[in-house]
């Protein structure tokens, strides 16, 4: 993951442009508004219509022309601050262009990070796993977008909020490979209580009882999760969920291996 020292843009919380990690001043609710909408698209070409829409909410003053201009001015100020050119702000026929490397803005170092985590989860490489993981959740600095108040903007910061609370999950998931099971337990427990039609969680709480010596408990939390399946959506438990309670009621020593050990004898791949 790029070092932090390298960012210049900052989304994952209040819109924040950075120089060698100290905080960059940037005037008015419409210019983080511009600065975002390009931000999130760097390297694409953002339509006056898109950036008008974003910054007024939809409903643009007459003078929005010149306004727009004004925006994109005072961004040009404030990225030289930032220590880059005024042309990383591409002005075009159509709309503006943000012309800064993706690995310079939170958002895509952390979705890169994720992924990276997610193979070596997948490999069962969880201390590297947690350690990337740990580094990338720290990127955030609140909700995303959280000092911009467009409705659009407002529901893109949700979505990537959403990513924030898969990671959360993720990291749940290798406290159980890490055989942090108490952790995992309090954490699963919770995500499970917020979004009880998720059999994954199910399964990672399982697996975290089970490693905590609790049989009893685990075995609880898959008929809770099918009594809740059945009773919200009418389908019974997935076959990774009736897998792992098998392999918990036979003491199966291979449920806590690496993701992907094959429990009930069959060829993986």
């Amino acid at each position: 993951m790029s070092s932090r020292n390298n960012l210049t843009i900052q989304l994952l919380g209040p819109v924040t442009l950075l120089r060698d990690n100290i905080p960059i001043f940037i005037r008015g609710q419409r210019q983080r508004r511009f600065l975002a909408s390009l931000a999130l698209k760097p390297g694409q070409v953002i339509s006056k219509e898109a950036i008008i829409e974003d910054s007024w909410d939809g409903e643009p003053p007459l003078t929005v022309s010149g306004q727009l201009q004004t925006s994109a001015w005072m961004i040009r100020t404030a990225l030289t601050e930032a220590g880059l050119t005024r042309d990383a702000l591409g002005s075009h026929d159509l709309g503006y262009e943000l012309q800064v490397p993706s690995d310079r803005i939170d958002v895509f170092v952390f979705r890169d990070a994720v992924r990276s985590v997610r193979e070596l989860h997948a490999r069962g490489e969880h201390r590297t796993a947690a350690e990337q993981l740990d580094a990338a959740l720290a990127l955030w600095k609140g909700a995303a977008l959280t000092d911009v108040t467009s409705t659009r903007l407002r529901m893109r910061g949700e979505a990537l909020d959403r990513e924030r609370m898969a990671a959360a999950e993720l990291r749940a998931l290798i406290d159980v490979g890490l055989g942090y099971y108490g952790e995992a337990i309090a954490q699963l427990s919770e995500l499970v209580d917020r979004d009880p039609l998720r059999e994954d969680l199910y399964v990672g709480l399982m697996k975290a009882y089970y490693g905590e010596g609790r049989q009893a408990d685990a075995i609880q939390v898959f008929h809770r999760a099918k009594e809740i399946l059945r009773e919200q959506i009418g389908i019974n438990p997935g076959a990774r969920l009736r897998e792992v309670m098998q392999a918990i009621l036979r003491q199966d020593e291979r449920l806590l291996g690496t993701p992907g050990t094959p429990l009930s004898g069959e060829r993986v791949g």
